[in-house]
């Protein structure tokens, strides 16, 4: 037989059967509001969110136990349309308000209560106008003529969320206007010259919002329009059609502008005029941009040349284009030019571009042919200046030998940053090789410590005289710090004598030796003679370190020299014919100190053996430290320990 398993929601079961099993933990679960009374009463005024007036923190919130305090239930606009479902397809209309679109519902409304009369709606941030205006230029609206529909509010012609009529607009054109304005009164017949204005376009003449001209007119009005000339261009006021112009529109307009028809007769006509369609471009009563034009000039363009507008999403940007002003290269009309541009070549550029700045003693040969766009987009660029190409491939398309030299183990920072203009300028210059500035200035503009420590008199003589490129490749090198040559091979092209020498010499110092002059010498100077990078003694102890040791011993005798760190005035620091690299041999070298040979203190010290050309001083002392005072060597011969120099040597 199988044994039963009593599964857990069996018990559960029994648990709710008998209650009187389940031991009362006395817990009353409250409301938020039971806690947060202070916050409560803080949303109770005004105009209530309706889980706030339910008392409802959770439809919104979760419970602090669970996540923590304010944490909402969602993060998105997706929380505020579980309860707002018809909001949600306003997203599904042409035109949406962008705080909508962005999911941003809080940017307009307060999430709890809104400091509102008691009959508005929406729990708004701020009342009417005022919140239209925390995100819209409030000057732009209110001018010398204000439209009545302003004071009313932004929703008497506006819908706050979405609407399928461009800006947001509650009806379509004219109808919106007819909410308030009767076209078949007196009145307004007689503000309108008695021209019927049914099916014409309100905005065509008005600003929606505020003007600085009379009667909501836009700032920049066609000559007939603002001389109240309308018959000028269209049939008089009681004809058939009254709203018919007179001729069609080029020869209308050609009818006042004849000195233009002639010269839009060039090798490259805009479309628009080709094709006689002036109001293409500029409306023929009024607008608020210059020349009448229908919009500013990037948005008007970009409404036939959607390839552009696609081109000039790019980060960099030609200041034609930021400041919407395409026709400062482009003429609008005609042009003798390709792409209707006002002027062929640098001669464009240089109508913004001062021409006096690009020509100089050196100039970069795609400045001399005027061939600007060799390197420049006329546009736009994902790279700075506008440039074509990234900097260094830029450069590269013309120098490909420049490329291959440089493909070097070392090369300089900003060869492989490809930041080329750091030291050439890339149009003109007064210095060879289109260098920004002087070579020996040009590299201190970033290397201006180097020579530093040395000061003016310490620095190596190249440094001194800026020759930098004496020893450095400015590019790109298989040597270490981008030098024309292994250190000692370099070194040696100046310091010729020490090549020379080590010729006949029978010791070299081990540096010399391996080609390691900077072991010793700092490449740009020093403060110390011979360009050392600290004293001389301490140079030498930082490889000699036995002699070190026996310097420092306790109660050791050290030589004068080493003393003094003078470690040159008995051994050459490159190479000798001596042993220990010395200057001079034996007795000969220790005599230019020790010149009191022939003196009874000398001869007492030495046992009264009067001194021997030739002997080795070495043979009974120690050259740089001893534990006797007279440098003796620490293990003696028993007899000369007893200074009993006969024992082994005859008299003489």
């Amino acid at each position: 037989m199988r044994p039963v398993r009593l599964l857990p929601f069996t018990l559960l079961a029994l648990l709710l059967l008998f209650p009187g099993c389940v031991p009362q933990s006395g817990v009353v679960i409250k409301s938020c509001s039971d806690c947060h009374q202070k916050e409560l009463q803080r949303y109770r005024t005004g105009v209530l969110h309706k889980a706030v007036a339910d008392n409802n923190c959770e439809a919104c919130h979760l419970p602090h136990g669970l996540i923590g305090a304010l944490k909402l239930k969602r993060g998105d606009e997706a929380l505020c349309f579980e309860c707002h479902p018809n909001t949600k397809k306003e997203l599904e209309k042409a035109h949406i308000h962008a705080p909508l679109k962005e999911g941003a519902c809080l940017k307009c409304h307060n999430p709890h209560s809104s400091f509102q009369a008691k009959d508005s709606k929406g729990i708004l941030r701020a009342p009417g106008n005022a919140l239209c205006f925390t995100c819209h230029d409030k000057d732009k609206f209110y001018k010398k003529t204000v439209h009545a529909a302003v004071d009313k509010g932004c929703d008497t012609c506006h819908v706050p969320h979405s609407s399928d009529r461009p800006g947001l607009m509650a009806d379509e054109g004219n109808k919106l206007c007819a909410r308030c304005h009767d076209a078949n009164s007196p009145k307004f017949k007689k503000g309108h010259f008695e021209y019927i204005s049914a099916g014409a376009d309100c905005l065509s003449c008005h600003t929606p919002h505020g003007s600085d001209g009379d009667k909501l007119a836009r700032n920049h009005t066609h000559k007939p329009f603002a001389e109240k000339k309308c018959d000028s261009c269209h049939n008089p006021a009681g004809s058939q059609e009254p709203l018919k112009t007179r001729l069609a529109a080029d020869k209308l307009c050609y009818s006042c502008h004849r000195d233009l028809e002639a010269d839009y007769k060039k090798a490259n006509v805009h479309s628009p005029v080709a094709k006689g369609n002036c109001t293409a471009c500029h409306d023929p009563h009024a607008s608020d941009y210059k020349k009448e034009l229908k919009g500013g000039e990037k948005t008007l363009c970009y409404g036939c040349h959607k390839d552009a507008e696609k081109r000039d999403g790019k980060k960099h940007l030609h200041s034609a284009i930021t400041k919407s002003d395409c026709t400062g290269c482009h003429d609008p009309h005609a042009s003798g030019q390709k792409a209707v541009l006002k002027a062929d070549g640098a001669d464009l550029c240089y109508g913004c571009h001062d021409r006096s700045k690009f020509s100089s003693v050196v100039n970069h040969a795609p400045v001399t042919e005027g061939k600007c766009l060799s390197c420049h987009d006329s546009h736009a660029s994902d790279y700075k200046n506008e440039l074509v190409s990234p900097m260094g491939d830029l450069c590269y398309s013309c120098h490909a030998a420049q490329k291959k030299a440089f493909n070097k183990v070392i090369r300089h920072p900003k060869v492989v940053e490809g930041d080329c203009i750091a030291c050439h300028s890339p149009h003109v210059s007064s210095v060879p090789k289109l260098l920004v500035l002087k070579k020996d200035e040009l590299c201190n503009k970033c290397h201006s410590k180097v020579a530093a420590p040395a000061g003016a008199e310490g620095a190596h003589k190249v440094v001194q005289e800026g020759k930098c490129l004496e020893c450095h490749d400015a590019h790109a090198s298989n040597n270490a710090r981008q030098l024309v040559e292994d250190v000692g091979e370099l070194c040696y092209r100046c310091h010729k004598e020490v090549k020379t020498g080590l010729s006949g010499a029978k010791l070299t110092h081990r540096p010399v030796e391996e080609g390691r002059c900077t072991s010793c010498h700092l490449p740009h100077g020093s403060k110390i003679k011979g360009s050392l990078p600290r004293p001389l003694k301490a140079l030498c102890m930082s490889c000699h370190k036995d002699f070190e040791k026996s310097i420092e011993a306790d109660k050791a005798s050290v030589h004068k020299p080493v003393t003094e760190g003078a470690c040159d005035q008995c051994h050459t620091p490159h190479f000798s014919t001596e042993k220990g690299l010395l200057v001079e041999k034996g007795d000969s070298l220790c005599n230019k100190c020790h010149t009191s040979q022939d003196t009874p203190a000398f001869k007492k010290a030495h046992g009264n053996i009067a001194a021997v050309k030739g002997s080795d001083c070495l043979g009974c002392h120690e050259p740089h430290a001893g534990k006797d005072k007279r440098l003796l060597h620490g293990i003696m011969h028993s007899p000369f320990e007893k200074m009993d120099c006969e024992r082994c040597h005859k008299k003489i």
